[in-house]
């Protein structure tokens, strides 16, 4: 008996022992909208209605979310205080429950939305959110004036931008997102009658339909992720998720070279694969192949295969690189489809701690060469060899309010001609005692086969009316040396802006400059006025 209870005693000791070691699930935010949160986890085993899920802050957990609804692999959930999330951003669900004294929850004020619940499968569930409109975009107007004492002209440049992002238009599976920028010189409108595409520049301007919970079709002008360095394309583009892997493709035509109105002479077409993958530590793979055919009128231009790579499977590193090579080149009377890499682009960020952070990037270039489109010069751009180049940044926060980086960059080609070098470094002080503001000095070496040249400059930053009104002076020293002509240019400018939030949606900024020369003072102003929506 004895015995018994003793072993029945050890029994419940180790089983509290085990109640009180926190067991953690550790999910990702996989979307948000103005009511809820979604949290994606490998399992939600353990989690019900009403718990709290945790944020980190620092190396401590700060309660932040309330689950309202749950799958078997995800959870709507509410924020508390309105806490400002990221999507991306790890969240932790203790299943010891953690004491919560600093912020009381009072679960029947959170809002819990009608939102369907998610499949159990290893889909993204990013695609299977409540369809609830959201509009959101922004109209600015901007004018450059540039004066000067030598000369009698004044120029004014007017620059109108308008965006718009308008998702599941009334609970729709439609949504449209457009980019566009209108500009012109005062006294010069007859430059637009003539050509309005030399003012009217529209970057993005597409319709998204969504088939299904994996299939999208757009119809437009739009950069697919998925081949983001290919540039925008004008047509119908089509793209269909099988769990980790999207498959899709492209029929349309790329934008004028000269002024980028559509052109439909420039036919293009082709198709891609892509595998995304993030797992529970947040950390992502994704790779994608493009094979694409450009035309131009009925003639091949070229055709090429497009690769992209991006990971940040090891921890605090994010990669980049994309891969072009060349499957088309007329040879006399035949076609060659003989492999030919055209371009190679790496970049690679480390943040080695909270306060230290590098990245580099290499790029090797040779030119593209449109067989159709510039074949009358086809043989210059043949004969001119690959540009390269290589980039070395780093960001150093020794202590509080102080930063200090630099950024080296190096271009050549095997011949040395067009060589260039580049040093920008830089000082920042973002809080300096008793003034309230922050200062920022910076120098920059520039060389090349014809310039040498040196930029010394000083910044001040001050905030005048609590997060409302900010003043920002600069000082720059220019010096330029032209080996070719052997003379020197030495300038001082002068800046100062003020911006304001007039309130939520509107905000206005202004700024003069002026550059002091030996025997002239240019003189710009710039003014701004944005309206948010």
């Amino acid at each position: 008996m004895r015995l018994i209870i003793i072993l029945l005693f050890l029994l419940g000791y180790f089983r509290a022992l085990t109640q009180n070691e926190a067991e953690q699930l550790v999910g990702k935010i996989s979307f948000k909208n103005a009511q809820n949160i979604y949290v994606r986890f490998e399992n939600t085993e353990g989690i019900e209605p009403g718990d709290t899920l945790y944020l980190f802050n620092n190396d401590t957990l700060i309660p932040g979310l309330i689950v309202n609804q749950l799958s078997s692999i995800s959870c709507v959930t509410t924020s508390l205080d309105d806490v400002t999330l990221n999507l991306g951003e790890l969240v932790v669900f203790q299943q010891k429950t953690i004491p919560e004294k600093s912020i009381p929850v009072t679960l029947e004020s959170a809002p819990v939305a009608n939102a369907p619940e998610e499949p159990d499968n290893e889909l993204d569930r990013e695609r299977l959110k409540e369809r609830e409109p959201h509009l959101r975009g922004r109209i600015s107007i901007g004018s450059y004036t540039n004066f000067s004492d030598a000369r009698d002209e004044t120029t004014q440049r007017m620059r109108y931008t308008f965006s718009l992002d308008a998702t599941n238009i009334n609970s729709s599976k439609f949504s449209v997102e457009s980019y566009a920028i209108f500009r012109h010189t005062a006294k010069r409108w007859s430059e637009v009658k003539e050509n309005l595409a030399s003012a009217l520049k529209v970057y993005n301007l597409a319709v998204r339909y969504e088939a299904g919970n994996d299939t999208e079709i757009i119809l437009g002008r739009k950069i697919n992720r998925h081949l983001s360095n290919v540039g925008a394309v004008d047509g119908l583009q089509v793209a269909h998720t099988l769990g980790n892997f999207t498959v899709g493709g492209i029929v349309g035509s790329r934008p004028d070279t000269y002024d980028y109105r559509p052109n439909l002479h420039l036919f293009e077409y082709g198709g891609f694969v892509s595998y995304n993958k993030t797992d529970h530590n947040g950390q992502q793979i994704q790779t994608s192949m493009a094979v694409l055919e450009q035309k131009y009128y009925s003639k091949t231009d070229r055709r090429f295969v497009y690769l992209q790579h991006s990971n940040s499977i090891i921890k605090s590193v994010n990669v980049f690189s994309s891969v072009e090579f060349d499957l088309y080149k007329p040879q006399d009377t035949r076609i060659s489809n003989k492999i030919s890499p055209t371009s190679i682009f790496l970049s690679v960020n480390y943040r080695v701690s909270r306060k230290f952070s590098v990245s580099s990037s290499y790029d090797a270039r040779k030119n593209v060469i449109y067989y159709e489109s510039y074949k009358n010069f086809i043989d210059r751009l043949i004969e001119q060899e690959t540009r390269q180049g290589a980039r070395l940044r780093f960001t150093y926060r020794p202590f509080k309010y102080f930063t200090i980086g630099s950024s080296a960059g190096y271009r050549f080609q095997r011949d040395q001609n067009n060589t260039s070098k580049n040093l920008y470094s830089f000082i920042n002080i973002s809080r300096i005692p008793w003034f309230n503001m922050s200062m920022t000095i910076s120098s920059t070496l520039l060389e090349s086969n014809y310039l040498e040249g040196n930029i010394y400059g000083v910044g001040l930053t001050k905030d005048l009316i609590g997060g409302k009104l900010f003043a920002e002076a600069n000082y720059r020293k220019v010096k330029y040396r032209y080996g070719q002509f052997g003379t020197t240019l030495n300038q001082q400018i002068v800046s100062l802006n003020l911006s304001g939030r007039i309130n939520k949606q509107l905000s206005i900024s202004g700024n003069i400059e002026t550059t002091l020369e030996k025997n002239r003072t240019l003189n710009r102003i710039y003014a701004n006025l944005i309206h948010r929506f």
